[in-house]
């Protein structure tokens, strides 16, 4: 175990900030060794956020590193600009993506394609990168397949870690309603496939449930159709949102992970997602929800149907995915494994 701190280096953006959150919160008992905490504020400016994030993330990290015996860095997009840093203390590298992982996402994300040029320099650049760790965290198999196949990292130097939910902040609710409940999240709203939700709504569901929306863009309410807006992460409201639904739906056209459907889980609702980057690690497809493909409406609508007129499957499914949650997507278990990879690393 190191004799002095590590410095966690963790990028705050979207669901990266619920996961330094909630490390935070299992430090004490996960015997961390010795978090040496440098949250990375994200700011919107003229340079790419792996320049000016990664200048953040150097100025920090170079006020501590006499102090540290080691690094943990979460996400790689922070690392380029620490390079020599990881050359000299042994460095931990987590994502929830390789930008190999993200190669055919990028459209979706409103970013240009790259030329096969390009595309190769970046990977031999992050192929450099990822080369200086002591250890690689992914938060997903499919991250870790691309570790592998993609950057020709060693297997057993990998750990699949997700970074779990709070199960205490999730839990069920009164569920007792005259129309069964969809409830999606999701702050891109068109990214998430919130357009094609409410296209099937609109044309096979509408009179037969409610659709619950909670985005970030200017979406209106209609028959049916309930917008909350400005809703927050890890907020007493969207943890009563899940509490008071009966199903979870997020067909979304690009993700790397998803950490909604992890709450929605552990919340007990059975989840219809889409077969995108490290989503099939966290819905079982028949036992805890749906898995389909992306912009599928027929299957998407079929899916929903069986649900909304089916109670007793709705049960099961959440209870499985409730069950399942515990089992695998614990924030407090799952920080005791990073901590414990980390020790073991560092």
């Amino acid at each position: 175990m190191s004799a002095r701190p590590t410095a966690y280096v963790m990028e705050q953006t979207l669901g990266n900030i619920t996961h330094y959150l909630n490390l935070k919160l299992a430090e004490g008992a996960a015997e961390a060794p010795g978090p040496r905490w440098l949250p990375i504020e994200y700011s919107a400016g003229k340079l790419p956020w792996t320049v000016s994030g990664g200048l953040m993330a150097r100025k920090a990290l170079g006020s501590v590193l006499p102090e540290v015996d080691g690094i943990f860095m979460h996400t790689t997009t922070l690392a380029l600009m620490c390079v020599d840093y990881f050359r000299r203390k042994p460095t931990i590298l987590s994502t929830d993506g390789t930008p190999a992982n993200k190669r055919h996402m990028r459209s979706a994300y409103g970013l240009n394609e790259q030329s096969g040029v390009r595309e190769r320099a970046k990977r031999s650049l992050y192929r450099k990168v990822y080369g200086t760790a002591a250890g690689l965290v992914g938060w997903s198999n499919w991250v870790k397949a691309s570790f592998v196949e993609d950057y020709g990292y060693r297997e057993e130097d990998v750990a699949v870690i997700p970074p779990g939910v709070d199960l205490a902040a999730f839990v069920a609710g009164d569920r007792d309603h005259e129309l069964p409940r969809l409830l999606f999240v999701g702050g891109d709203f068109e990214r998430k496939g919130g357009n094609l939700l409410l296209d099937v709504f609109r044309k096979r569901l509408r009179g037969r449930a409610e659709l619950i929306l909670v985005t970030r863009d200017d979406v209106k309410p209609e028959p049916g159709v309930v917008v909350h807006r400005d809703v927050k992460a890890n907020s007493l409201t969207l943890r009563q949102l899940y509490a008071t639904s009966d199903i979870f739906v997020l067909p979304t056209q690009a993700d790397c992970f998803s950490l909604v459907c992890m709450e929605a889980l552990a919340a007990g609702l059975p989840v219809v997602a889409t077969k995108v980057g490290g989503i099939p690690d966290i819905v079982l497809d028949g036992k805890t929800g749906r898995l389909l493909e992306s912009d599928d409406s027929v299957a998407l609508g079929d899916a929903l149907e069986m649900l909304v007129t089916d109670p007793r499957l709705r049960r099961e499914m959440g209870a499985n995915g409730h069950a399942d949650a515990v089992l695998r997507f614990d924030a407090r278990e799952n920080a005791r494994r990073l901590f414990e990879f980390v020790r073991h690393r560092c």
